[in-house]
């Protein structure tokens, strides 16, 4: 892998063009140093341009099984109530109240939105 990222690109254009010229993807693989599967992805991809050749995000384009706002509201409103209970006794109210996921999500969205950790420091002031 090389550190520039036009550098890689100019180099996968390189052995697109080396394979599609000699029609053979493993002889291309030899000659440039990389697997043949990968200069089969890169062939099967490339139409003649580098920006064929980029890599595209793996970032996720929604989150279908996000919270809802009314979920975080519900969460936020029992650890707010229930805290001082520990947050079993959050999640039971919760449940109660038409909460329907898990217990670690919901102890993840606590975390999430600070509340667990404004709890502690709270209880931590009132110590001292």
């Amino acid at each position: 892998m090389h550190s520039i990222i036009t550098e890689e690109l100019r180099f996968r254009k390189r052995v697109c063009e080396y394979a599609i010229k000699h029609g053979n993807n493993a002889e291309a693989a030899r000659r440039y140093h990389t697997s043949r599967q990968q200069v089969q992805r890169w062939v099967k991809r490339f139409d003649g341009t580098i920006d064929s050749l980029r890599l595209y995000s793996r970032k996720p384009h929604s989150h279908p099984n996000q919270h809802t706002e009314e979920e975080v509201a519900l969460i936020k409103r029992m650890h707010s109530k229930f805290k001082h209970e520990g947050l079993s006794q959050v999640y039971v109210e919760a449940k109660k109240r038409g909460y329907e996921r898990s217990y670690g999500s919901m102890c993840r969205q606590i975390r999430r939105q600070g509340h667990f950790l404004r709890g502690r420091m709270e209880i931590m002031n009132q110590k001292a």
